[in-house]
């Protein structure tokens, strides 16, 4: 199974999101409360999959996604972000950075396994 990282400051969706993920057998499971700390955990882990939250303390999902096109830290294989505020303009901006996919949060564990699958993992 793939590993993957989680940068998500809800510890509710956190928790939804891993949970839904360990549903779908991946157990190699990480995560980051913030852009900041996921900078620095994607340095370390170099996961296969990316969860990122656009909206968050310290270092927000769209900085994240500038620094990882600029080269700051190691591009994981695939990058979904997930949203609950992001308009179409959000979303189109965010591939634009690089982003792969978007997901609406909250979102169901079918439209996350469609998202899986379509990532390839």
């Amino acid at each position: 199974m793939a590993s993957v990282l989680i940068v998500e400051d809800d510890p509710t969706t956190l928790m939804a999101v891993s949970s839904m993920l360990e549903a779908f057998g991946h157990e190699d499971v990480k995560s980051a409360s913030n852009g900041a700390d996921g900078l620095e955990r994607l340095r370390e882990e170099r996961p296969d999959l990316l969860f990122l939250d656009l909206m968050m303390p310290v270092m927000d999902g769209i900085e994240v996604l500038r620094r990882l096109r600029s080269g700051d830290a190691p591009r994981p294989g695939h990058i979904i972000v997930m949203s609950a505020h992001a308009n179409a303009n959000d979303r189109e901006g965010v591939k634009d950075l690089g982003a792969d996919q978007f997901l609406a949060k909250p979102f169901t564990l079918d439209q996350l396994e469609t998202a899986l699958e379509t990532a390839g993992i």
